[in-house]
């Protein structure tokens, strides 16, 4: 099987080409419909479940291909390497590009996500602010800190009692996103943790 070094030189180049058009086209895409924040991801998420990065996502896929295209490039013009050391090379570079940045996206999404994670039974026994007074019988709307966030909830008075806006309270329990209160009696888990 005789390919022509040309033609795998082609291919290298486009696919650098395409990875380096796909950076620059979902940063300006980002930037544009983010307004400058850059907060839109234009790429296949990569998610599994939630929590979990998928190794198999557009951004790891493209910068795979990138080193490809890179490493190929390399291998074949500036060493001048044969169709199978630059073959290998390309491959190994992809590899290595793609696998840290999936490493880094890792560790940056698995630091953002923790930090606001918490499970709703941790809030027994905390104190809460009601900020929408809780009718008689009815809801109103609680505030509290948890994993040094503010949080908000709909809240029902455990013993079907109104309770005035401002007013300090315990939450009981959690049923869904509405917490079940009572009055603080002061021996409740600090708002501050």
């Amino acid at each position: 099987m005789n390919i022509d070094l040309l033609s795998i030189e082609a291919v290298y180049l486009v696919c650098l080409t395409l990875g380096v058009a796909y950076a620059l086209i979902a940063t300006a895409l980002g930037w544009l419909l983010g307004h400058g924040d850059g907060d839109v991801h234009v790429d296949a998420s990569g998610h599994l479940d939630p929590g979990h990065l998928s190794p198999v996502s557009g951004t790891v896929i493209a910068t795979f291909i990138t080193g490809f295209g890179a490493g190929g490039t390399l291998a074949h013009r500036a060493l001048g390497w044969t169709l199978l050391p630059g073959l290998l090379a390309a491959v190994a570079s992809g590899l290595v590009l793609a696998a840290a940045v999936f490493a880094v996206m890792e560790a940056v999404f698995s630091r953002t996500q923790a930090g606001s994670e918490y499970d709703t039974q941790e809030l027994a026994g905390r104190t809460a602010e009601v900020i929408t007074s809780i009718r008689a019988g009815g809801t109103g709307e609680i505030t509290y800190v948890v994993k040094g966030q503010r949080e908000r909830a709909s809240a029902r008075a455990r013993d079907g009692e109104a309770i005035a806006k401002g007013a300090q309270v315990e939450i009981e329990s959690m049923v869904g996103s509405t917490a079940y209160v009572r009055r603080a009696d002061g021996n409740v888990k600090s708002p501050s943790s």
